[in-house]
């Protein structure tokens, strides 16, 4: 049940804020969205076909006979925190605050069973502080920190076993592999490695055998097979899968089929479509789709992508546009097609989650300090902005999990 999302900020320099990109396609509704087929956007109940959501996650629809649905969220604060989540509404409401043990944490993620959570410290001298989940409320008892292993850490993952934390180290290009104990702190790492300028996310398939590190300096895609026993990374071969030179690949989304991942490019704006290889673990790129709009002018940077439970719908977040860019999934081929782009209702949306039945869309307004909902329209994945937002300071992530319930 670890949720994993993005990104870094003041130690990545200067790599969230907007910057020059290629526009894309549609054309505008007149609520703030886009739809190439005309359809308006909206919600009209529960998701079909439903399956496992993206495996950053690792949550599903099941997962609703637990607790209560909570949201985390982070922002460099001095606290973490921590918001209840309606379900059907998709309405936010802020539940508390818990002080974070280290410095500037940004991104986080959940350990399987939702017992533990894990925060990214993006000082220079990086950390990764460990923190025990209330099971009924939600609140968060920080455990202690560890190093790193590099410079400003930008993402954090746990792996399907609940036994390890990886980290992507976006200053030093490097990540590690960081046991976790019984009692939910780490320990000295099992495996650390220089892989690229600008690591910027790490994160297993969903068979648990195959780790990805988008290297936004690098212009390429580190990949490696993974030992869960041993917790050590192992570089595949090729050790590395080429984006287009400048393009800055940033974030990768895993589809529930195993067999294709969705890869952001950060200073292009455009989503790569993937192929994965199930056996071998090995990516080859399948085509590339700008996210922006047509007829887009200025500076953007695409930040957040993540793929919708169903299978049918990719989203991506648009720093300088300020959208979410929603794409269809050729089911045959893994391919996507614009569909629509809808404002999220602040400025630069460095982060976004998806409810486990998705349902409802989370954006993470960093530049506006907001959280906004977005109902999912089942049939067409186009996004109606909903009730009940919420304010958290430069907010940096947002992800949600259900509570294992008393």
């Amino acid at each position: 049940m670890a949720f994993g999302l993005i990104s870094c900020a003041a130690a990545c320099g200067g790599s969230d804020a907007p910057g020059g990109a290629t526009p894309g396609v549609d054309a505008s509704l007149g609520d703030g969205s886009v739809a190439s087929d005309g359809a308006s956007p909206g919600s009209d109940g529960a998701v079909g076909d439903a399956g496992p959501v993206d495996a950053r996650s690792g949550l599903d629809a099941a997962d609703a006979s637990r607790g209560p649905l909570v949201a985390f969220a982070s922002g460099y604060g001095a606290n973490l925190h921590v918001l209840t989540v309606d379900p059907a509404s998709g309405v936010l409401t802020p539940a508390g605050t818990s002080p974070a043990g280290d410095p500037s944490p940004s991104f986080l993620a959940v350990r399987p069973g939702a017992t533990h959570l894990y925060a990214v410290g993006e000082a220079t001298a990086g950390r990764v502080g460990a923190y025990a989940i209330d099971r009924t409320r939600g609140t968060l008892s920080y455990l202690g920190g560890v190093s790193s292993q590099g410079d400003g850490p930008a993402h954090v993952s746990v792996d399907a076993t609940g036994k390890w934390v990886m980290v992507a180290n976006y200053g030093d290009g490097s990540v590690a592999v960081l046991p976790i104990a019984a009692d939910g702190k780490l320990g000295a790492p099992s495996d650390t490695r220089a892989v690229g300028a600008n690591a910027h996310m790490i994160v297993a398939d969903p068979s648990n055998k195959f780790v990805f590190v988008p290297c936004l300096g690098a212009d390429y895609v580190a990949q490696f097979t993974f030992d869960a026993t041993t917790g050590k990374l192992t570089p595949n071969t090729p050790a590395n899968v080429a984006t287009a030179a400048g393009a800055g690949p940033r974030h990768l989304a895993m589809h529930p089929d195993g067999a294709h991942a969705y890869l952001i490019n950060e200073k292009a704006s455009t989503v790569t479509s993937l192929a994965l290889d199930t056996s071998t673990g090995r990516l080859s790129a399948l085509d590339t789709v700008s996210t922006l709009p047509v007829g887009f002018s200025g500076s953007n940077t695409g930040a957040e992508v993540w793929v919708h439970p169903s299978g049918k719908f990719v989203y991506a977040s648009n720093r300088g546009d300020d959208s979410i860019a929603v794409f269809t999934v050729d089911a045959a081929t893994g391919k996507l097609t614009p569909k629509a782009h809808t404002k999220t209702a602040g400025t630069i949306p460095r982060s976004f989650t998806l409810d486990p039945a998705g349902a409802f869309l989370y954006a993470a307004n960093q530049g506006s300090g907001t959280l906004t909902s977005f109902a999912i329209d089942p049939a067409q994945g186009t996004l109606t902005k909903a009730a009940g937002g919420a304010a958290v300071a430069s907010v940096t992530f947002v992800g949600l999990v259900w509570l294992p319930g008393p």
